[in-house]
């Protein structure tokens, strides 16, 4: 006897077990009992409430449209050089730039021996490139250069490109 009520209880105890797995939209008929935190009527993350108003700039700072390099020629850099200007430019450049340009410029940075050899940007076409077209080259890409876009800042591009002219004066 002690058998068969324990042999009951187990299958009451697993019917509840079972039944509490259940998926359960939270709801009886029209009354919901229960939300979910991703079932809330907010915006999801990829989403923006509204429209910014017009004019506004970006908490990120403005974004200059530039569609191709003929744009790019008509920028003009904000930045003039200075001793610390440079000092920060060469910082930058060393990080980001130096690893295929090489610290002189010259195309021979460490990785470049494993792909395409990058250009010498102290001379040639480079030299007379404008400061707007620098930017864009590094802010967009060109060829088998990616994008750095996401990693480097509006003003340190500009800064990079003025290290880029010191280097072409050396």
């Amino acid at each position: 006897m002690n058998t068969i009520k324990l042999i009951i209880s187990l299958i009451i105890l697993l019917g509840i077990v079972i039944s509490g797995c259940r998926h359960d939209d939270g709801r009886v008929g029209e009354y919901f009992y229960r939300t979910d935190m991703h079932d809330q009527p907010t915006y999801k993350p990829q989403e923006a409430p509204r429209d910014p108003v017009e004019g506004t700039v970006p908490v990120a700072g403005y974004v200059i449209e530039i569609r191709d390099s003929e744009v790019a020629d008509r920028l003009e850099n904000p930045f003039h050089r200075t001793a610390a200007r440079d000092e920060l430019g060469k910082r930058l450049y060393n990080i980001h730039c130096s690893v295929c340009h090489g610290a002189g410029g010259k195309g021979d940075g460490t990785v470049s021996p494993a792909f395409q050899t990058p250009p010498d940007i102290t001379e040639g076409r480079f030299l007379d490139a404008t400061d707007g077209y620098l930017y864009w080259v590094i802010r967009d890409g060109v060829g088998i250069m990616p994008s750095y876009y996401e990693h480097i800042k509006s003003k340190e591009r500009w800064l990079i490109v003025n290290h880029i002219r010191s280097l072409q004066q050396e």
